[in-house]
């Protein structure tokens, strides 16, 4: 059975909630802790998920760094020039800075890169994705506020918009974790209490979940995601500058400039294996919280040179493929290799 592209989307999503995450490192500062009123950890998480489906404007630079220990990928793997799922993790592992804002008009973020910018610009009524390495523009449609959250296409830049990731990760998370506060710190120059979500299950890789929360807007700064066992953080995320300043709705408006190669978003998506076709046939999945992990059914083989990544075990999250009847089924989650080999065992 075909699953559609938002609903696979959704379900790697939640992986990578629980092992990579997604977005932003706040840079350490030397400021000394800010002496801020005490408070409950249960009351904490409630309160900035409160101030985070309100209506709110930020805006600042973030900075992402993923250390997951993914090896050299292959060309055969990544498609050759960069595209499908190995060339997006290439858009997102290691050092990354973006520029971001959002408010009630929209979301605008901005991948810097060496030598060339992407660009998702969002409204209510449209939503654009932006290279100027290539001069391309893809038109992602209407709605865009619900298409941006959910298209493929716009994977590796809409990860930097840290307050939507921290809000799916708490709403998913927290009811699988020991949720206490940690020592405050100062985040982008602003005093925040630290949430932290230890996993109660004892099958996750997933040792802790930090999110740093703005004492005054309670809205998140920061997301740090630790190996069990590990106190140097494996995923970091977080503003490094932070305005609460109006934005202009000029912003969140798009034309492309002249010269721009545009194209359609139902142009672009489910077209992994380059002919049209969905590379994810079925999906099932195992497991909650944590330590949720999915089985997604691949429309054909992986290349030998695959061979070279896989199985993966890294300090977050493991991967493996296995046949069964003739079919490639590829496992992922935050678990370890033995765990995914049970699950093929028992469940596919």
């Amino acid at each position: 059975m075909a699953i559609s592209g938002r609903r696979r989307i959704g379900i790697v999503a939640i992986v990578a909630a629980l092992a990579v995450a997604a977005i932003g490192i706040a840079t350490v500062r030397a400021d000394p802790i800010p002496d801020l009123p005490p408070i409950g950890g249960d009351e904490l998480l409630a309160s900035s998920l409160t101030a985070l489906v309100r209506p709110f404007t930020i805006s600042g630079d973030v900075e992402t760094r993923f250390d997951l220990g993914i090896p050299l990928i292959p060309s055969s793997v990544s498609g050759g020039t960069g595209g499908g799922i190995m060339g997006a993790l290439a858009l997102v592992t290691g050092d990354q800075r973006y520029k971001v804002w959002s408010s009630p008009d929209g979301v605008r973020i901005a991948h810097l890169l060496a030598s060339a910018e992407e660009d998702l610009v969002v409204s209510a009524s449209d939503a654009w994705l932006w290279d100027s390495s290539d001069m391309s523009a893809v038109h992602l449609g209407v709605p865009g506020m619900e298409l941006w959250e959910t298209d493929p296409s716009t994977a590796s830049v809409r990860d930097a918009d840290l307050l939507t990731f921290a809000r799916h990760a708490l709403e998913a998370l927290a009811p699988y974790a020991d949720v206490s506060v940690d020592a405050a710190a100062f985040v982008a120059s602003r005093p925040a209490y630290v949430l932290a979500l230890t996993p109660t299950s004892t099958l996750t890789l997933v040792g802790r979940m930090d999110v740093a929360i703005d004492a005054e807007t309670r809205l998140p700064l920061r997301l740090r995601v630790f190996p069990r066992g590990s106190d140097a953080a494996a995923v970091e995320a977080g503003f490094t500058t932070v305005s609460l300043d109006p934005i202009d709705p000029s912003m969140f408006s798009f034309t492309p400039p002249p010269g721009t190669t545009v194209r359609q978003a139902a142009d672009t998506r489910d077209r992994a294996n380059g002919d049209g076709t969905s590379l994810v046939t079925d999906h099932r999945t195992f497991g909650r919280g944590f330590d949720v992990r999915v089985a997604l059914r691949l429309s054909s083989p992986l290349p030998e040179s695959a061979g070279t990544v896989l199985p993966y075990a890294g300090p977050l999250v493991s991967a493996i493929t296995v046949d069964r009847d003739g079919q490639t089924w590829l496992l992922v989650g935050p678990v370890s290799v033995s765990t995914l080999e049970k699950d093929a065992a028992e469940r596919i």
